[in-house]
């Protein structure tokens, strides 16, 4: 836990607030003594915690986390936690989370209940940090490459036995492809028609969520008129 003590002028309006450093991720609690108006914080303290430094971090960070925010009853030497338990996403977007009413201004200011003391108060604050990753998404197009196409010559057909068969693999559009073939048609479509599918044969290069959106005709030649049969699809 990471605990500041400071001292409050109880008719301050603006907010204040301390840096910490917590799990290599800099971060600051922003207190607002007369509470935060524009959270229907008025007759509160509000205290959040807050991303202090996020430069060098990539586009479309996250950074999740649980954490609990104290204040300090200095005369029986214990802490008042708020806290939900609940996971805080902090991003570009919101880098903010805590609570505009924390703590009634009525209680907070009698020094009966230990919490203002000689016109200081002790907060603090516990982080726990469920994943900090970068999230980013690349986006690129390739039209036409000039490597696309590709020929498969099937030698003696009618002596095809197995169930399917690969083509060779090659390489089209920086990636890796190679063609699976059912002589006699696959699922509903056995006895009846011949399948024929395109397949990415690297994909296991790739990391996990990863995407790539291709448009691509498969052709069936007519050795004799040269009215090909094909399908186009992506």
């Amino acid at each position: 836990m990471y605990v500041v003590n400071v001292s409050v002028t109880t008719n301050a309006s603006c907010a204040f607030s301390v840096t910490c450093v917590l799990f290599i991720v800099r971060r600051k609690l922003v207190l607002y003594p007369n509470g935060d108006n524009s959270r229907n914080g008025d007759g509160y303290i509000s205290l959040y915690l807050v991303m202090a430094d996020t430069t060098g971090f990539p586009p479309g960070w996250e950074i999740n986390a649980i954490f609990k925010l104290f204040v300090h009853d200095q005369l029986q030497d214990k802490y008042l936690t708020i806290g939900d338990g609940r996971l805080k996403r902090f991003s570009a977007i919101k880098n903010k989370w805590g609570f505009p009413q924390m703590l009634s201004l009525s209680i907070f200011n009698n020094a009966s209940n230990g919490y203002l003391i000689g016109d200081s108060c002790v907060f603090g604050v516990e982080v726990f940090v469920i994943k900090n990753e970068g999230k980013v998404e690349h986006f690129s197009m390739i039209k036409d490459p000039s490597d696309g196409a590709f020929t498969w010559e099937v030698q003696k057909f009618s002596e095809l036995t197995a169930e399917f068969y690969y083509s060779p693999v090659y390489l089209a559009g920086r990636h890796q492809w190679k063609l699976k073939l059912f002589p006699n048609g696959n699922t509903k479509q056995r006895g009846k028609h011949l399948s024929l599918y395109l397949g990415l044969d690297d994909h296991t290069k790739f990391h996990a969520g990863w995407k790539l959106f291709v448009e691509f005709t498969l052709r069936i030649r007519d050795q004799v008129r040269s009215d090909h049969h094909e399908k186009t699809n992506s």
